[in-house]
């Protein structure tokens, strides 16, 4: 059993709360990214867990066992850091060993796990190299064999990607999902890059201000976002947000806004909201779609960026505010640049949400 839990964990320091009342469930060989934006409390939360910060209150248990208080180096659970925090005069084989030798590991013990770690990762040929005679990626890999050589319950990563281009970044992504299948050990990963997150996670935690605002799998938090504040953060491009109230036109129920009135999605009707309750519509760009015929909002498109198969098109529409709209659209749209593109999408794609508390109404 590795599972891991915060029950109730406050983080203060002085008299500023950057962790808040926070309760989380980590299952056993889960791979659980905390995600959000810079100073929201992820890697705080995570230092925690590794003991590198003190629990201002309430309690951490791995195991099944309370660590709250327990040093570090006892709570048997193994931390990569950004920077990697190789020690440069030792070899890399050394590196990958330094733990298990000031804990007097027999050497035969050593010498086995760092090889098979060393296969894992294939970096067995770099055994004899010094850290400066490593790329980027290579150093990455040694520090997270530096972890498994230990075995511990609970892997720890934080922002191991992030000092890596953006292509050695894609291939580590898919390293350390084949890490963690081979073995499925519980892992806690930090990171604000939504494109790990979403690629990594069987769970994503999503943190603002200290509180987690969601919790759930990939495909969960970007179909069924809780909050605003999820929708606008989770996605790329970000979901488009239209102000909105809930009418009742000559019988018919509509959602109207600056320049628009559309049919509700079906599930809206069993908890109607009141027609004076501010409401916050929400449209991912890839629910668009070209529709001459069927148009439900029309943008001159003032932005195309094309990405082979598809282009981003960015463009408002004609309202006294101006309202901005993105969309994806298969192909080249170039020769849509400066001109008017008539919009659809399926009621059963609109996200609502009340715009004072920002919380999604969907049921």
């Amino acid at each position: 059993m590795s599972g891991l839990e915060l029950n109730n964990v406050v983080k203060r320091f002085g008299d500023v709360t950057v962790v808040q009342q926070m309760d989380l469930a980590i299952g056993d060989g889960e791979f659980v990214v905390l995600l959000g934006e810079s100073g929201c409390g992820k890697s705080t939360t995570l230092r925690m867990i590794a003991g590198l910060e003190e629990v201002s209150e309430g309690h951490i248990t791995i195991g099944g066992r309370d660590v709250t208080r327990v040093a570090p180096m006892a709570r048997d659970i193994a931390m990569v850091f950004q920077n990697y925090a190789l020690y440069p005069h030792m070899d890399v084989g050394t590196n990958m060993s330094f733990a298990l030798r000031l804990a007097g590991r027999p050497k035969a013990e050593i010498d086995s796990k760092v090889a098979a770690a060393a296969k894992v990762l294939n970096i067995g040929h770099l055994l004899a190299r010094k850290p400066k005679e490593l790329s980027g990626g290579q150093r990455q890999r040694v520090a997270i064999g530096r972890a498994i050589v230990r075995e511990p319950k609970v892997f720890l990563f934080d922002e191991p990607l992030s000092n890596l281009d953006a292509k050695l970044r894609g291939h580590m992504r898919a390293e350390l999902a084949l890490l963690h299948e081979r073995l499925g050990k519980t892992t806690v990963y930090v990171t604000h890059d939504q494109v790990e997150a979403m690629t990594l996670a069987s769970r994503i935690v999503i943190f603002d201000k200290g509180r987690i605002q969601q919790v759930g799998t990939p495909s969960e938090v970007f179909t069924r976002p809780a909050s605003l504040f999820v929708a606008g953060f989770i996605g790329t491009p970000t979901m488009n947000f239209f102000k909105a109230r809930y009418a009742l036109e000559d019988g018919q129920r509509l959602l109207r806004g600056e320049g628009f009135a559309w049919q509700p999605p079906a599930w809206l009707a069993a908890h109607p909201p009141g027609p004076e309750q501010e409401l916050t519509l929400g449209l991912r760009p890839q629910a668009l779609r070209a529709s001459p015929q069927a148009a439900q909002l029309t943008v001159k498109v003032d932005v195309v960026e094309y990405l082979g198969t598809e282009s981003q098109i960015v463009g408002r529409m004609a309202t006294p505010s101006g309202q901005r709209v993105a969309a994806m659209l298969p192909g080249d749209a170039h020769g849509q640049l400066h001109s008017n593109v008539h919009l659809a999408f399926d009621s059963a794609d609109l996200h609502i949400f009340d715009s004072d508390s920002g919380r999604s109404l969907r049921p």
